[in-house]
């Protein structure tokens, strides 16, 4: 039988038959195809067609109707015909469904006698698609807002869309999108090429500048030439809410006095600040209201800040004595600026208030009265009390200076300290004055506010003088007592009284008598020694004149201190006589002498009278007849008469006078009493010389120097003795002899003792006979003469005076200088003279004790002399003289301004101080004056003049990178005052800062400070990230107190860093290029540029490919980046290559930096290939390079006209999108054999188009050609062999379809209320009268028979079952329709003549898909539910640190399952801590925890899907943070590397829970770092836990515990990591810089020593490595693994990545879960190729331009493409890849051998799965986990029946 066939078909390929009549040449050709362009004009010539002869040609449509109408012909010649264009075809191509192909019959008539001879020629035009319309933007121009805080990466706009009218789907239409303009900061890019989706890709910032971009996107296409259009996109960017109000400074300063008066009123004072307080919204675009407030400072509520505008009032008095707990006199406040629409929006700044100091107090002293006392008589100099006066005014205000104000010049006082000296030491008698009474005043050295000043400023000092023993015991009324009494007297009778009175106090002034006796003679009278009454001792007594010296003497504490006086007391013992009872005088009457030059107040003597009468109140009176008056006078109760006037005024020389005695009793005595007044030289008086009185003068230091004489000269007077009645102070130094002569016996000095006052008794004796007494009263007067030199009362002068003072200012003294000469007269007049450099500008005023500066033209300059050193002469007229030291102290004025004097750099790497500028010119520095011992001291140039203007200060250049960290101090200036204290106080300030940036700066304006300057330190430092390879200047002020200033140009140049990556000028690169072999072609250029400068900036390139496994052949240019394409592109093999362009650049320093940028060149195709059919039956092989393929077909005779029959099927590996791959089909026809097939020629189906008949013809044979429409265009011709059937004649025969449409697609949203109709399926009119019955066709138990219900009578179709999207969301029902009979009850199928099926419908079946809609019907759910979730953060977390990654799941799909994660916010700690990122649910760490550890922070958090929008639903998780203490963990050290450690991480804890009990989570995993391990490749895990139970964090020492417990346990199942041990405590290690010390002698000496012990230990330490090494080699061994792989631990809820991921890279597994979870692992199958598209889908597909099945089969059914999702990183689908082939028909060979390879490639691929590596899928306990495989179909594999007829 198929020799038959065989037989038959290659006579029908050879039948050469002779035609008659109208013919088409060249003969036997059919079909002609013809290529034109779209824009061939009308009337055009479109072919050239030779047929005759004729006389008729029509043009007829084959497939579509009016294809014909656009051509018509033209008779050139009898044989020839043109055809022509007569429509155009520029709108044929060029719409939404091009059509390419125009396909007409020529239908050629001859009239041949009676019959019409017909020939036809099938033409097919194909209309090439021009590129004559460029892309056209809709909607254009755009116009977007979008917010600034818009997440980078999200796609903000997708509305730019641009059509081209092009044919679609063709380079011509195929658009390409860039963004040509306005993206120079590179902050937007698209999506791709393909789709211009906006997408945001560096972040916003409104407040910088980026308020508005309009970018220009270019659309343009592929064909050529190119054509493209512009349309730009506004986009506005609206300033979001997401920056604080900010300041305009950070601290405002201001200065106000303290009030004065204090009141205690409420003020309300505006406070003026320059600038104004003012904060504004950084955003701009919004300015929001803001309202400030005080938020600290002012809890005493001081001050008032106006809410709306800032203004800051003071409320309260401030007096700044109360206030002296305030820093610095300084208020700081706190104030807030916070937005009024969002109160926790705020701006912080700091307000200085300095409160300046007022001279409103007084100078207070500590007491208000001083009252000491001290004993008297202290030395000159003695210090007896300090004064202490306090002001509580500050500075200046509070200076002030002591005077003394002291009347009796006893004291002076130190100006400065306030100590009280003694003076004037004689001043100081407690005798004279028992207190001095002072006052101290206060002298402010600036003046006082306060009018009423004078009485506050001073305080009384009352100072008591204490007794000393410092006087004589003095008798009373003088030292000469007479008393008279008889013989009779008894023994115990009372003589008379003594009485001496001391003014000392005390014991001092306590008089004791006593009786000295002369030798040993015994007196007969004793004397009280307390009360000093004498009495009688013996009787009787003798008469006669006793005289008697009584000493008198008082009785200090210290005997050597006993002072003593004597008295001559005369007894005059008489007979007794009658006394009558009255007073008697005694001594009566009298006579008295007195010298003529005595002076006033001399005694000249007394009247008494007798004892017994003493103790009445007696008054004595003195009676006289003299006109002129008397000079004597008697004082009445002791009757003394004194010398009361000056006797040299009076002539007399007697006077006499009658004395008075009268008592209570008025009794009366009356006597005589006789004065003399006699000269010096009448001194001889025997009678009474009681009287007189003698000076005498003596020069001062001479030694024996007779004074004087008492008796006159040339008198002697025998049996005269004289006796001088003093104490020895007066008896050691003057002596008399027995003549009267007075005489010195040692020098005498006046200074010492100017007077002598003797008392001289004289005794006359003439051979003990009328005895007589006399006293003599001499004063002996010392002489000066100049012995001494003039005295200054201190050793030492300070004075004070500010400079700059006026001529005549008083330097103020700490004492008043006083001088002083112990001699008197001429000679105590002395000169006091200033000596010493600069002591012509003082002047002392000696009366005043001042020195003032006396100099108008050399003013005082304390910078220029501080301090003088004078000295002070003092020097009298006998050229005698002494001196003191004066110090003059100049107080500093701020007179002098700063002057910038040195600048200290910080000198390392980063910041460098250059000599030359970027130009290469020389850079003057100043002189470094860098040492041994310092570095980076530079100093400063002074300032220079050019052309008489003044050049600022200029400093070295500063070279810093761009990079450097904010906060650094890079240089510090400092400044000298030549003042002093306050006024040198030294206040930097950066007044103005220059920017001068690089000219690739797109923003010259410089709005912000990038450096600011430390006002107490100078200190230089970074305040902004800085722009590279820019200048400033910076003018720095240094300034003192006054405002007096120095300025410094500084300059900073910014050294580039690389930092920029390059960054290509596209986002991708696309270039298209035919097939061809190629030898260096450019194809394009690409380029990168990078923002850093200069060789950071430098851009070299490289190609990576993507595809390890294959060399590319493009090479680029190193630096131009020129691509260019070198040797054999072939598209069949390869249509697109994608690598990797790297772009690095070349810095001089550190590591380069690059990117990449995906670059794809299209191969464009070329028609180089012919169509070859495939799913052929059977091949007949003619040659090596011919071959014709064999369908065989099927078909009844009754078969209705149009019925399908079969399809062919034929490829071609061009690209279809530009003909090349089009495939069209034709069966040529003949002229005398009817034609009863047709063949669609797109499609390939073979459909009958005439009756056939069984019993005319059994089989047809039908060659069918597929041609491309390529230019040239290539055929191939395959052969279809068509069996006719025979069928009886009675079969029912319907020629129409069934139903309507036999596809459907219904959409239903989930959760629809039931029942729900949801279509009814209509048949055709055709069988509208039959009696038919719907039914759902599927298994009994499905899902489908459960949810639906069809009406088995209309068709009606319903859902009974409400549906649920995530359970199932598409359902496939089949619709099977019967015919029933009415008169069997039998139901009979409409369909089938056969058992063949359209893919898997019936011909009497439908396909009805539901889908299932989504509803936001399901909340999110975190993966951890039912308790808190548990993390940990250690204390060292820096910025940043990821905590925890929180995930939920919602099965809903789109918007309604896109999650957003937030933070619930409290106003608490919590909320600044932790942060969420909205999308992944990852927790990180944005403050720091160093002093929070062991703390627990809790806070919710919110997931909610659609996108977090209002109307989604949420879920809320806990999340517990508990921060682990640094100095508590728990480190287990294993054995192996980190990388092994971490792949295994899972089943490390997994052991360690089991063993425990506890979740035990892996913090941080770090290599082990102590070298003294037996495995240098240890890894440190540390270690923290969860209690499952409780679900909260075990204790360290807890878990410590458990795990030594289960030690062995756990290094059992861990034996191959090899459990080291465990570690607690802080493991941080450091290591200390070495430091460069100095070693002693010894320390060389050890070092020396250890070298030699060094030497014997070698050979033992190198045994030791030889065993530690191979001991390593046998660890490593034993712990290796096969395959090398990186390592990346998967993160899991609750465990962050151990590693950065740049540590390694991770191999991704999928989604692959081992130990009993889900396994997914990537199907490695491919789709099967043949009869699998349905009847509709290949009739849609021809509403379009009518193109095949893109894709490129082979026989075997397996696509040529590979597949998107393949992963090259696993070794499965690597070993899949292996058996992946091309399927080429010269290879198809239908023997056994390709069979038998088929079954061979089968069994190396399940040989492949079987061995793949462990990784894939670790535990799998048989080979039914394994994916299963497509089979591989060879060709011949499907059978002929397996054809679908169709109706």
């Amino acid at each position: 039988m198929v020799a038959s066939w065989r037989s038959i078909t290659i006579a029908l390929i050879t039948l050469l038959q002779s035609v008659i009549g109208c013919q088409f040449y060249p003969p036997g050709e059919y079909l002609r195809f013809v290529r034109v362009p779209e824009d061939l004009g009308v009337g055009e010539e479109v072919l050239i067609i030779d047929v005759f002869p004729r006389n008729k040609l029509t043009l007829t449509p084959l497939d579509k109707d009016g294809d014909a109408d656009y051509f018509t012909y033209r008779d050139l010649n009898r044989t020839t015909v043109s055809l022509l264009l007569a429509r155009s075809l520029e709108d044929l191509v060029d719409r939404d469904k091009p059509q390419n192909v125009l396909k007409f019959k020529l239908t050629c008539d001859f009239d041949k006698e009676e019959d019409v001879v017909t020939s036809s020629l099938a033409i097919t035009v194909y209309v090439e698609d021009v590129n004559d319309h460029a892309p056209i933007f809709q909607n254009a121009p755009y116009h977007i807002a979008i917010e600034e805080l818009t997440p980078v990466g999200l796609t903000v706009f997708k509305g730019i869309h641009a059509t081209d009218r092009d044919k679609p789907n063709t380079p011509n239409s195929d658009i390409h999108y860039s963004i040509t303009a306005g993206n120079e900061k590179g902050k937007f890019g698209l999506d791709n090429s393909h789709e211009a989706y906006l997408v945001l890709k560096k972040p916003l910032d409104y407040d910088n500048g980026d308020r508005e971009f309009v970018l220009t996107i270019t659309a343009a296409d592929r064909g050529t030439p190119h054509r493209s259009s512009n349309a730009t996109i506004r986009i506005s960017i609206q300033d979001s809410d997401d920056l604080p109000p900010k300041f305009t400074k950070g601290v405002y300063r201001t200065k106000i006095p303290e009030s004065y008066p204090v009141t205690g009123e409420k003020i309300h004072q505006i406070l003026e600040f320059d600038p104004p307080i003012l904060a504004f919204d950084q955003d701009r675009g919004i300015d929001t209201a803001i309202r400030y407030d005080v938020i600290a400072g002012n809890e005493r509520h001081l001050f008032y800040l106006d809410h709306v505008n800032g203004s800051l009032f003071l409320e309260r008095e401030i007096d700044l004595d109360s206030e002296r707990s305030l820093p610095a006199n300084t208020f700081v406040l706190q104030i807030q600026a916070a937005q009024l629409d969002n109160p926790l929006k705020t701006g912080v700044a700091r307000v200085e208030v300095e409160i300046t100091d007022l001279n409103d107090n007084l100078p207070e002293f500590e007491v208000d009265l001083y009252n000491i006392s001290i004993v008297e008589n202290l030395p000159n100099g003695f210090s007896v009390l300090q004064i202490v006066a306090n002001d509580q005014d500050q500075g200046d205000n509070g200076e002030f200076s002591y005077q003394l104000e002291d009347r009796t010049k006893a004291f002076t006082m130190d100006s400065r300290t306030g100590w009280i000296t003694v003076r004037d030491q004689t001043i100081l008698d407690r005798e004279k004055r028992s207190t001095i009474k002072m006052r101290v005043y206060t002298k402010e050295k600036v003046p006082t506010i306060i009018t009423d000043a004078a009485s506050a400023s001073s305080v009384a000092v009352e100072i008591t003088l204490l007794d000393a023993n410092d006087n004589n015991p003095t008798f009373i009324p003088n030292n000469i007592y007479e008393f008279n009494i008889t013989t009779d007297a008894r023994i115990g009778d009372p003589i008379g009284q003594i009485h001496a009175i001391d003014p000392d106090l005390g014991r001092n002034g306590m008089v004791v008598y006593n009786i000295k006796n002369a030798g040993n003679i015994s007196e007969p009278f004793k004397i009280d020694p307390r009360t000093g009454r004498m009495s009688v001792t013996e009787a009787p007594l003798s008469i006669g004149r006793h005289l008697l010296f009584v000493e008198a003497a008082d009785q200090p504490l210290n005997p050597s201190e006993r002072r003593v006086s004597l008295a001559v007391v005369t007894i005059d013992v008489k007979t007794p006589g009658q006394s009558d009872g009255l007073p008697n005088f005694i001594g009566a009457p009298y006579e008295f002498w007195v010298g003529s030059n005595v002076d006033i107040g001399t005694s000249v003597g007394q009247i008494r009278i007798t004892d017994d009468h003493q103790q009445k109140k007696i008054l004595y009176d003195l009676l006289h007849s003299y006109d002129e008056g008397v000079p004597f006078a008697v004082e009445e109760k002791s009757g003394t008469i004194t010398v009361v006037d000056d006797l040299s005024k009076y002539d007399r020389i007697l006077y006499d006078f009658e004395a008075v005695v009268t008592d209570d009793d008025t009794v009366s005595l009356v006597t005589n009493v006789t004065v003399h007044v006699v000269g010096f030289d009448d001194s001889i008086f025997m009678n009474n010389p009681a009287a007189s009185l003698t000076e005498f003068h003596v020069k001062e230091n001479q030694n024996s120097t007779i004074i004087g004489n008492l008796m006159p000269e040339n008198v002697t007077i025998k049996d005269l003795t004289f006796l001088i009645a003093n104490e020895n102070d007066v008896t050691d130094s003057i002596a008399i002899n027995s003549n009267g002569t007075l005489y010195t016996l040692k020098p005498l000095d006046r200074e010492e003792r100017a007077v002598y006052r003797l008392t001289i008794i004289a005794e006359y004796s003439r051979g003990g006979m009328n005895s007589k007494t006399g006293v003599y009263q001499a004063s002996v007067y010392v002489d000066d003469e100049n012995d001494n030199a003039p005295k200054f009362e201190r050793d030492f002068y300070e004075g004070r005076i500010r400079e700059n003072s006026v001529s005549g200012t008083e330097v103020e003294l700490n004492y008043p200088i006083h001088v002083s000469d112990a001699d008197i007269n001429e000679n105590a007049q002395f000169t006091v003279t200033i000596f010493g450099n600069g002591s012509e500008m003082f002047r002392l005023d000696r009366s005043m004790g001042k020195i003032y500066f006396n100099s108008a033209s050399t003013p005082l300059d304390r910078e220029q002399k501080s301090i003088y050193d004078l000295r002070l002469v003092a020097k009298d007229s006998g050229g005698l003289f002494s001196e003191t030291k004066l110090v003059i102290s100049i107080e500093d004025e701020n007179d002098n301004a700063p002057h910038f004097t040195q600048m200290n750099v910080v000198l390392n790497k980063d910041i460098q101080v250059v000599e030359y500028d970027k130009d290469g010119a020389k850079i003057s520095r100043p002189e470094d004056l860098t040492n041994g011992t310092t570095s980076g001291i530079y100093m400063l140039l002074n300032p220079f003049k050019v052309r008489g203007k003044n050049n600022a200060k200029v400093s070295p250049v500063i070279s810093l990178p761009e990079d450097i960290t904010l906060g650094t101090i890079i240089l510090q200036l400092l400044a000298e005052d030549k003042d002093s204290s306050d006024n040198a106080i030294i206040k930097y300030e950066l007044i103005s800062e220059t920017y001068i940036p690089n000219e690739h700066n797109i923003d010259p304006f410089h709005v912000t400070q990038y450096f600011t300057v430390n006002p107490a330190s100078g200190e230089v430092v970074i305040a902004r990230t800085l722009p590279p390879e820019s200048e400033f200047r910076l003018n720095i002020t240094a300034s003192d107190s006054k405002d007096l200033k120095d300025f410094v140009i500084l300059r900073i140049f910014i050294k580039d860093v690389n930092d920029h990556p390059p960054v290509f000028k596209k986002s991708w690169y696309n270039f298209d290029t035919e097939e061809t072999n190629y030898s260096t072609n450019v194809l394009g250029r690409i380029e990168a540029t990078d923002a850093d400068f200069g060789m950071n900036a430098n851009v070299s390139y490289s190609l990576k490919n993507i595809e390890d496994d294959s060399d590319l052949p493009f090479k680029i240019s190193e630096y131009s980046g020129l691509l260019r394409v070198n040797g054999q592109l072939d598209r069949e093999e390869r249509d697109k290559y994608s690598f990797y362009v790297i772009a690095h650049d070349n810095p001089t320093f550190g590591s380069a930096l690059s990117s990449s940028v995906n670059v794809e060149v299209n191969i464009l195709d070329v028609n180089d290939n012919a169509p070859i059919f495939y799913g052929y039956d059977d091949l007949i092989v003619k040659d090596s390079n011919n071959t014709l393929p064999i369908y065989y077909a099927a078909v009844s005779e009754n078969t209705p006209i149009g019925t399908p029959i079969s399809r062919v099927y034929a490829n071609d590996s061009d690209f279809s999108g530009n003909g090349n791959g089009l495939l069209l089909f034709d069966i040529p026809y003949h002229s005398n054999i009817g034609n009863l097939f047709a063949i669609d020629s797109k499609e390939g189906i073979v459909t009958t188009i005439g009756k056939l008949d069984y019993e005319k013809t059994d089989t047809h044979n039908l060659t069918i050609i597929a041609s491309d429409l390529g230019s040239p265009s290539l055929t191939s011709t395959a052969l279809m062999i068509v069996k006719v059937l025979d069928v009886l004649e009675d079969m029912s025969n319907p020629d129409q379809p069934v139903f309507a449409h036999r596809y459907y697609e219904v959409e239903v949203e989930e959760n629809v209320p039931i029942p729900l109709k949801l279509l009814t399926l209509n048949v055709t009119d055709a069988y509208k009268n039959y009696r038919l019955r719907y039914s759902i066709v599927t298994e009994k138990n499905s899902d489908i028979k459960r949810m639906f219900k069809i009406d088995s009578r209309n068709g009606s179709l319903y859902i009974i079952e409400s549906p649920d999207r995530e359970v199932k969301d598409r359902y496939e029902i089949r619709v099977r329709l019967d015919q029933y009979k009415v008169g069997r009850d039998m139901t009979v199928m409409i369909y089938p003549v056969t058992n063949e099926k359209l893919s898997d419908i019936g011909l009497n079946e439908v396909k009805v898909v539901v889908r299932v809609t989504d509803l936001n019907d399901n909340v999110p759910r975190f993966t951890i539910t039912g308790r808190p979730i548990v993390a940990a953060v250690p204390a060292s977390a820096n910025f940043g640190y990821q905590i925890i990654r929180l995930q939920a799941k919602d099965p809903d799909l789109g918007i309604n399952g896109e999650i957003r994660y937030q933070i619930l916010g409290r106003a608490d700690e919590v909320t600044r801590r932790f942060a969420i990122d909205p999308i992944t649910g990852q927790v990180r760490a944005v403050s720091n925890f160093l002093k929070d550890a062991g703390k627990i922070y809790g806070f919710d958090v919110k997931a909610t899907d659609r996108k977090g929008a209002d109307d989604g639903k949420s879920s809320i998780a806990n999340v517990f943070v508990y921060v682990l203490d640094e100095q508590k963990q728990l480190i287990m050290v294993v054995g192996s590397k980190p990388m092994d450690v971490e792949k295994d991480m899972e089943n490390i804890t997994l052991v360690l829970y089991n063993a425990t009990g506890f979740d035990i989570r892996v913090r941080k995993l770090e290599p082990h770092a102590d070298r003294n391990q037996v495995d240098n490749g240890a890894t440190d895990m540390y270690l923290y836990a969860v209690d499952p139970l409780l679900n909260v964090l075990v204790d360290m020492d807890v878990l410590q515990r458990v795990l030594q417990t289960k030690q062995p346990e756990i290094e059992r199942n861990l034996d191959k990591y090899k459990v080291l041990g465990l570690a607690s405590g802080n493991p941080e290690r450091s290591l200390a810089r070495k430091e460069k010390v100095l070693l002693s002698t010894l320390e060389i000496g050890v070092i020396i020593l250890g070298c030699f012990v060094f030497l014997g230990a070698l050979a033992t330490a190198i045994c030791v490595l030889c065993y530690r090494s191979r001991r390593k080699r046998m660890l490593e061994k034993s712990y290796a693994h096969t395959h090398q792989m990186g390592y990346t631990l998967a993160s899991t809820l609750g465990k962050p990545t151990l590693f950065p991921s740049s540590f390694a890279e991770g191999i991704h597994y999928g989604d692959t879960i081992t130990s009993g979870r889900r396994t997914n692992i990537r199907d490695g199958s491919r789709s099967i190729g043949g009869m699998e598209t349905s009847i509709t889908s290949l009739h849609s597909s021809g509403h379009d331009s009518g193109i095949v099945d893109t894709g490129m089969h082979c026989q075997c059914g397996q696509s040529s493409t590979q597949s998107s999702g393949e992963d090259s990183s696993n070794s499965y689908e690597d070993s899949l890849k292996s058996v992946h082939h091309k399927c080429r028909v010269a290879t198809l060979k239908h023997d056994s051998k390709s069979l038998h390879r088929s079954e061979r490639k089968r069994s190396l691929s399940d040989d492949i799965l079987q061995q793949r590596p462990s990784f894939v899928h670790p535990v799998l306990p048989n080979h039914n986990h394994l994916p299963h495989t497509s089979t591989l179909l060879m060709p011949g594999a499907k059978r002929s029946s397996e054809r679908l007829m169709m109706s």
